[in-house]
């Protein structure tokens, strides 16, 4: 079996290595990302420096955020500084965000120019470097639409705003069932009374 020279053989490797890199980069084209429900923009912008003391963190998505969506801040330190969020009211987005549809097997582009906030609410600010905002959220097809935006603060500390946490439900409170001898704490004994067939009642302190 006769072999190739050596110059010829260069030049066939070299043109499949091109035929491949070609077929790589087409399928990589040719595959548009199909993710719905994304983050469009966001209040203060992903990368930017916020100077001031804030309040609160707006993250604007192509669609409106599920009701069990998670958010979260974490400041410089690894603490979070996040009180819950709520809904905003929906404004145009400052870029139009392009998502596809797939529809019958066809990859269909769809162009959104409105925002749909979610507002976080910033309990305080305990340092100045790079706070991260984090969401989770479903899709309206069912896909997880997850990620993390970032911005630096350089302001003065803020200190944690009194009434911010929220108030534990009142299957959290904690109840003082009382028994046949002992009587809720600050309260006078009364003449006992029998009571046949009642339940015993808890006594819960007053906030």
């Amino acid at each position: 079996m006769r072999r190739l020279p050596p110059a010829p053989v260069r030049v066939l490797s070299g043109l499949l290595a091109l035929l491949l890199a070609s077929a790589v980069a087409l399928l990589a084209t040719g595959t548009p990302a199909a993710a719905h429900g994304t983050l469009a923009m966001s209040t203060p912008a992903d990368g930017g420096t916020v100077r001031e003391p804030l309040t609160t963190v707006q993250l604007y998505f192509t669609e409106k955020a599920a009701a069990n969506a998670y958010l979260t801040i974490t400041a410089p330190g690894g603490a979070r500084v996040d009180n819950g969020w709520t809904y905003g009211e929906p404004k145009p987005l400052d870029k139009p965000v392009r998502e596809y549809f797939l529809v019958n097997g066809v990859f269909e582009p769809r162009e959104y120019t409105t925002g749909f906030p979610v507002v976080v609410t910033v309990a305080h600010l305990p340092a100045a470097g790079q706070y991260s905002v984090s969401y989770l959220s479903v899709a309206s097809d069912g896909d997880a639409v997850r990620g993390t935006s970032t911005f630096r603060y350089t302001g003065r500390p803020t200190p944690r705003r009194r009434g911010g946490a929220r108030r534990p439900t009142s299957r959290s409170r904690r109840c003082w069932l009382p028994s046949s001898n002992t009587r809720p704490p600050g309260r006078s004994r009364r003449p006992r009374r029998r009571r046949s067939n009642r339940r015993r009642r808890r006594w819960c302190p007053r906030r």
